[in-house]
């Protein structure tokens, strides 16, 4: 049984977090991450000046403080997600100011704890990139 809330964590109970863009009724498969949801719509132009450089500022902070999994050059599958280690609390800090900026664009957001985020493909200090059939 995986055992995944969209509610706080118990104390020592969880071990992972994820946060994902999804509708009420979407699947957890058919869900995205909050950086995906934000670079798109920095791509499609659709930011103030204000958030644009705050999406700036919050992507520049993440390609300094979070190593970058090598997605692109894996044999992983294509469900492969990331999710942050109980240590990664200043980047889930900086994940709450990404959910803040995609709020204002009607997005909702989730945040995900589990035990077991799946087979573990990658790992550093602050994350884990997982394949799972329930996520």
């Amino acid at each position: 049984m995986n055992d995944v809330t969209a509610t706080p964590p118990r104390r020592g109970r969880f071990h992972y977090t994820r946060f994902i863009v999804c509708a009420a009724r979407d699947r957890l498969q058919e869900t995205s991450g909050v950086i995906t949801e934000l670079r798109l719509l920095k791509e499609a132009g659709n930011l103030t000046r204000d958030e644009y450089q705050r999406t700036e500022a919050l992507f520049e902070w993440f390609n300094e403080h979070l190593p970058c999994p090598p997605f692109s050059s894996s044999n992983w599958p294509r469900d492969a997600i990331s999710w942050f280690k109980p240590a990664a609390q200043e980047h889930v800090e900086k994940m709450e100011e990404i959910i803040a900026i995609l709020a204002a664009y009607d997005l909702s957001c989730r945040t995900l704890h589990t035990q077991d985020p799946g087979f573990i493909h990658y790992e550093d200090d602050f994350q884990v990139v997982a394949s799972s059939p329930h996520f």
